[in-house]
């Protein structure tokens, strides 16, 4: 499929911080207390290119070896996130690694099953985390188990890929970071059954460029930043992403199933 135009939705700048209501709190789709707005963008397709790097655009795509044993889902992903630390070992030569969180998505009208609940993919340009929520949530997760943390450079990484053979509806658009200012990023609040998280939803600008990867495989992952402790400003920190609608998608027929992995590599 060639480059194509869809909508992306985009939230809308508001004098108050914006929040809403998670999809763990609220069973299925988030309640938001903010304005959004769809644009339709120029999504250019990635496959075949070999030009994007992580720290200069955000994100990779790659090729992934192994699969995913369903039987696996009920030992917490005990193999998958082995493979996934050879995976990311091969890619980064890291000092400790965690792998603190596996999500399954579906654009089925159910969602895909997930421990805290049904999900659906998500249908908003953001980032998982922002400056401070990504250190907030590098110290929950790392503190006990690789205290020197804050010696090192943290990178948040999420390995994303399909579980269907072939993804033919709401695939993942990626916007390249290095057409992203920070005062494109809106600090949004995140509010969970248990707390409060902050992530950043994207405000639209001409000048941000899309990317996709046509008629993605369950072969292939595309691996990109959430968060990254460095400081100097000289490589890229977040890499705002959605899922977004094909033309003349049947999701009946072509159902998108997926799998995202959130990792933290301490470097």
């Amino acid at each position: 499929m060639p480059d194509i135009f869809s909508d992306i939705t985009y939230i809308v700048r508001q004098k108050e911080k914006p929040y809403y209501e998670s999809s763990a709190l609220t069973g299925m789709v988030p309640k938001l207390h903010f304005n959004t707005v769809t644009k339709k963008v120029l999504i250019k397709d990635i496959r075949g290119s070999k030009n994007f790097l992580l720290n200069r655009n955000g994100f990779i795509f790659k090729k992934i070896k192994f699969n995913l044993e369903e039987q696996d889902t009920q030992n917490n992903y005990t193999q998958y996130k082995k493979d996934l630390s050879k995976f990311i070992k091969e890619l980064f030569p890291y000092k400790y690694i965690d792998i603190f969180d596996i999500t399954r998505r579906s654009n089925e009208k159910a969602g895909a099953s997930n421990k805290d609940g049904p999900r659906q993919p998500a249908e908003r340009a953001h980032v998982d985390y922002t400056n401070s929520s990504g250190l907030v949530r590098a110290n929950q997760i790392l503190k006990n188990k690789f205290s020197e943390f804050r010696r090192y450079r943290v990178i948040q990484l999420n390995v994303w890929r399909p579980l269907c053979s072939k993804v033919l509806s709401s695939p993942l658009a990626i916007a390249d970071a290095s057409t992203i200012s920070q005062k494109d990023l809106i600090e949004t609040d995140q509010i969970f059954p248990d707390r409060i998280g902050e992530i950043y939803h994207l405000a639209y600008e001409k000048r941000q460029k899309w990317y996709w990867v046509s008629e993605m495989r369950n072969n292939e992952a595309l691996v990109f930043k959430g968060w990254d402790s460095d400081t100097s400003n000289k490589d890229v920190k977040f890499a705002p992403h959605t899922s977004f609608n094909i033309p003349d998608q049947k999701i009946d027929e072509h159902p998108r199933q997926s799998i995202e992995a959130r990792i933290f590599i301490v470097l």
